[in-house]
């Protein structure tokens, strides 16, 4: 008797996963599809909420500023990739990632900034350095060894304030290349 009973309970501690199995494999293309849909929200910057659990979480995009309309932090932002430079290890002694920041937001915000001033952290040989032309969208590029937080200030025609940003630099083994790299065309071509 004992015997049996040992084996009613094993059966029924399989029963909800031997469902839950069924379930999945018969569901198994509409639950893929669903998945699919979450990831590509969550990487698009949407929030996704699952019970407590939220993923992804986003302040929407950058606004197209107004005429008249001051440039804000609503107007821009910065943005990096990292990726490791193993051939200069030995020249600096630690793990070595280039860094490369530029400032994004729509064509409109970026027209009326006239120069970007980047703030490193004190170790850097040249802590504060003055970004690439509006066609790089004011690119940095610079090596780093340690994560970090980089501050920049867009200066923008007509404003006596200019907009501070911030972003924390993390590194990265690989990255892929930034995009959104601003186009210069003349009004011709538009």
């Amino acid at each position: 008797m004992a015997e049996v009973t040992h084996w009613l309970q094993a059966l029924a501690s399989l029963a909800w996963p031997a469902l839950a199995g069924a379930f999945l494999v018969s569901y198994r293309a509409p639950l893929k599809a669903l998945l699919r849909a979450a990831l590509a929200r969550v990487e698009r910057g949407d929030e996704l909420r699952i019970g407590i659990v939220t993923l992804g979480q986003a302040v929407g995009p950058l606004r197209l500023p107004q005429a008249g309309e001051l440039i804000t932090d609503d107007h821009l932002a910065l943005i990096h990739r990292s990726w490791r430079v193993p051939d200069r290890d030995a020249e600096f002694g630690s793990a070595m990632h280039q860094i490369h920041v530029i400032v994004f937001g729509t064509e409109e915000a970026l027209r009326r900034v006239d120069y970007v001033v980047y703030r490193l952290e004190a170790a850097y040989d040249r802590p504060v350095q003055v970004g690439g032309p509006l066609a790089t969208n004011f690119e940095l590029k610079e090596l780093a060894n340690g994560y970090s937080l980089l501050r920049a200030e867009a200066h923008v025609r007509g404003q006596a304030e200019p907009v501070r940003l911030s972003r924390f630099i993390d590194l990265t083994e690989h990255s892929p290349p930034l995009k959104g790299t601003y186009q210069f065309m003349a009004p011709s071509q538009r």
